[in-house]
């Protein structure tokens, strides 16, 4: 992706955070005759440089990726419109503020029950523990068994991250404060929440 260098991270410290907390991802491969995409949640294996996720087993996405080729996968963060209004040089243009990071990997395409099943698991617990539930998982078993069956894991050995974090540190010290109070205080979460990363990246 177009990077420039003030928007650049490249710290696996920031960027496998990022991907744990955003990690509904959107896979891209290519075949010869056209790119395919599918939106899946994914979970990262810092230590191994590793994601794993699973199709279900009708999408035929899964069959057309080829394990000898690199794979995309984007994951997005908070995003917003911002106003010339809110900068004190106003002689500018709109832009939008973003968090993205790209990760490429050789992916390998995973059938064992036993791997799936743990593939599972370990997304389910990771969500579970995000939503106060009080769900029976060791109840639903029976069922999870059946429906592995329905589905395809796939395993990304990472060899690039790419993170750009777009939030206005091209502008001055001044116009960044000036947008960061804005968004303080808009309605939208999404706005409040992009407030906290630029002021915790302010420099």
């Amino acid at each position: 992706m177009y990077n420039p260098n003030s928007f650049k991270e490249t710290d696996p410290n920031i960027l496998y955070p990022f991907i744990e907390e955003h990690n509904f991802g959107l896979i891209f491969s290519q075949t010869e005759s056209t790119p395919e995409a599918t939106h899946l949640p994914f979970m990262v294996n810092r230590n191994d440089d590793i994601l794993i996720g699973h199709f279900a087993r009708a999408n035929k996405h899964w069959q057309h990726i080829n394990e000898k080729a690199e794979v995309l996968i984007v994951f997005q963060g908070t995003h917003g419109y911002i106003s010339p209004s809110w900068y004190k040089n106003q002689n500018t243009v709109p832009t939008w503020n973003y968090a993205a990071v790209h990760v490429y990997g050789t992916p390998t395409i995973v059938h064992n029950i036993d791997e799936l099943r743990e593939m599972v698991d370990s997304l389910t617990y990771h969500h579970e523990e995000g939503v106060n539930s009080d769900w029976d998982y060791e109840a639903a078993h029976s069922k999870r068994e059946r429906l592995l069956r329905g589905i395809v894991g796939i395993r990304i050995n990472i060899t690039k991250l790419e993170g750009k974090f777009k939030f206005n540190q091209n502008r001055s010290i001044e116009d960044q404060k000036k947008v960061i109070k804005t968004l303080e205080n808009s309605a939208s979460e999404s706005n409040r929440k992009m407030a906290s990363i630029m002021k915790r990246n302010l420099k």
